[in-house]
């Protein structure tokens, strides 16, 4: 899509109806793509209204209506403070490990990547695989996927890239529209609960 010229009148709305409206509904608006709108965000500096981030953060993210507390409900737990549950023989000895603790070299998948049990806890696979051959990993560097494939953990298939560089692999921009709206609207969240932290800590 060409770029946007935008006018004085469609800058003026848009950072009118920014603050409670979505980008993909801006971007039909004014005749443009959702990135382009994300650009003018940028430069005028308007954000989401704290209204409509709630509004919508309880609208998507609502946990199931079974397992959520009514009015007047009290906690389970209220008031057992200290209270010890089964008897002494069910609990914990010092040294002892849980049933389900992994040996070292256990390997399972954690966010697409595998992982492997070390003496250190748990690490990537492709980064040992790295380290094995080429040390420790310096600091500010990753090893990533050449081919973007997490499953081909193969020592040709790695490489070494610098900060900057690992940033703009995964920019935003990158990403499809649905999920960059998510992200943007999960910062804009993210900036407001700050921004209440803040202000409520120097009131106190």
């Amino acid at each position: 899509m060409k770029r946007k010229q935008w006018t004085e009148a469609e800058t003026a709305e848009f950072v009118q109806l920014y603050p409670t409206t979505m980008a993909k509904d801006l971007a039909e608006r004014f005749g443009c793509s959702v990135a382009q709108i994300y650009h003018k965000q940028q430069n005028t500096g308007v954000n989401k209204s704290t209204d409509f981030l709630h509004q919508y953060y309880k609208a998507n993210f609502k946990g199931h209506p079974a397992t959520q507390f009514k009015k007047g409900m009290t906690s389970w737990n209220k008031g057992t403070k200290g209270l010890m549950m089964g008897g002494v023989e069910t609990q914990f000895k010092k040294g002892q490990n849980p049933h389900n603790t992994k040996p070292i070299g256990y390997r399972s998948y954690r966010d697409g990547y595998m992982v492997e049990k070390t003496a250190q806890g748990f690490k990537l696979v492709h980064v040992l695989l790295w380290e094995s051959v080429n040390g420790p990993v310096p600091k500010g560097m990753f090893v990533v996927f050449k081919d973007r494939n997490k499953a081909n953990i193969a020592l040709d298939n790695l490489e070494l890239i610098d900060r900057h560089e690992h940033m703009r692999r995964n920019n935003i921009k990158n990403l499809p529209e649905e999920l960059r709206e998510v992200l943007s609207i999960k910062r804009s969240i993210t900036r407001q609960i700050n921004k209440l932290e803040k202000n409520g800590t120097q009131q106190n």
